[in-house]
């Protein structure tokens, strides 16, 4: 055999190698952003399960949503929710709820106990800034009112209108 001979088939080898490891790479970048994706829906739908059973037993006790204050009439709230999608290159993955009243409120998470959620400046302690102002959509608010979480009055829909960004599409509601 000629050394010759055996440097070319080296380098072919070496090449493919490469090559293959590259698309095993690009593969596994893909699912890990799918991944990282899914768990940021899936972190907001446990969020909206709590509340949603939070929000249920409340009114079972109390005989009215726990609100905090108004929030929007239909056509504003879908105004700010596409605002909120486009504003960060997203689309809706879902439209509002089509049996909804015409009012949406804050929910006042401080009236539901001690919850923890993944999502909302509850997290922080911003949202008693929110409480002790009285309301979410005056100027003082204004760099709060996207990370709250808003209920419709007559089917108890929740919504986080902030939303979670993945795949662009901006889920906000399940």
């Amino acid at each position: 055999m000629d050394l010759k001979d055996n440097k070319g088939v080296t380098l072919i080898s070496l090449t493919v190698t490469i090559i293959i490891l590259l698309i095993i790479t690009g593969a596994m970048i893909f699912n890990t952003k799918n991944q990282i994706n899914m768990q940021k829906v899936n972190k907001l739908n446990i969020d909206l399960q709590l509340l949603n059973s939070k929000v249920d037993d409340y009114y079972l006790k109390y005989g009215e949503l726990p609100i905090l204050c108004e929030y929007a009439d239909k056509a504003t709230f879908r105004n700010i929710l596409f605002k909120l999608a486009s504003g960060r290159g997203a689309d809706l993955n879902c439209e509002l709820n089509p049996n909804d009243g015409s009012i949406y409120a804050v929910i006042d998470i401080e009236k539901l106990g001690g919850i923890n959620l993944n999502y909302g400046y509850e997290q922080n302690g911003e949202y008693f800034k929110i409480k002790q102002k009285g309301s979410v959509t005056n100027e003082a608010n204004k760099e709060y009112e996207d990370q709250i979480y808003v209920i419709n009055t007559k089917t108890h829909q929740i919504y986080y209108p902030h939303g979670i960004f993945a795949d662009d599409l901006m889920y906000y509601t399940f």
